[in-house]
């Protein structure tokens, strides 16, 4: 049985699902899942049981008011509150129940927020063009713990190139109890976090599903959610 991946919306339209959710409908279809859409407003409570794995995808900023912050370089007209609770709900059912869950830029970020961590509103020289893909990706290399699941999923060394677009990251100094970091910009900025004892609760600051800007091994991490989500 194909297992169902649902990834995150902002809004219905035909005009956002072309021009922001392709890839990841792709990613997931060549990963041997299903993709199932996830609106603000859906019944978390009949939808989540029917999914077998979870993609946050990625987007516009959190509100501050999620961790504790006044707005100090979140981008307010990218703020979008209806996605913030459905995709905060979504990290800790996840978390808390063992579902299978990748997080994809914001999606990391949401990860984080969601278990009590906290956010740095704004960095320098991860984007063009914050929250868009406007102008060539911010491409660079990361450095990935050795035994972690991200290096055992990647199956790619010690580091890979990303294509990043972020503004803002998770701060070293405020990670969510029960996460642990698991890749690093050279200039230190976090690029991906892990749930250890979870079966598959990952997040990476890049943009994977646009496959076409990074090579085959970022494959992996659509394959290995979809695996995880097979064997739940």
């Amino acid at each position: 049985m194909t297992p169902r991946i649902g990834y995150t919306f902002r809004d219905h339209s035909r005009e956002y699902f072309i021009k922001w959710r392709t890839t990841y409908w792709y990613a997931i279809v060549m990963a041997g899942g299903e993709p199932v859409p996830i609106y603000p407003g859906d019944d978390l409570d009949a939808l989540c049981p029917t999914l077998d794995g979870v993609v946050l995808t990625g987007g516009g900023d959190v509100h501050p008011r999620h961790f504790g912050q006044e707005p100090d370089g979140t981008l307010m007209d990218s703020v979008h509150e209806g996605r913030d609770e459905l995709e905060l709900a979504i990290a800790r059912r996840a978390a808390a129940s063992g579902k299978p869950l990748l997080g994809i830029c914001r999606g990391i970020q949401v990860m984080n927020i969601a278990l009590g961590g906290g956010l740095i509103q704004h960095i320098e020289g991860h984007a063009q063009v914050a929250n868009t893909f406007e102008g060539p990706p911010t491409q660079h290399s990361v450095r990935i713990e050795s035994d972690s699941l991200l290096a055992r999923t990647l199956a790619n060394g010690a580091s890979a190139t990303v294509n990043t677009y972020h503004h803002q990251a998770v701060p070293a100094e405020d990670i969510a109890p029960g996460l642990q970091a698991a890749a690093w910009a050279e200039d230190g900025v976090i690029e991906a976090l892990e749930m250890p004892g979870h079966p598959f609760y990952l997040g990476v600051q890049w943009h994977p599903e646009r496959l076409y800007e990074l090579g085959p091994e970022q494959r992996n991490l659509f394959r290995a959610l979809v695996a995880a989500a097979k064997n739940g």
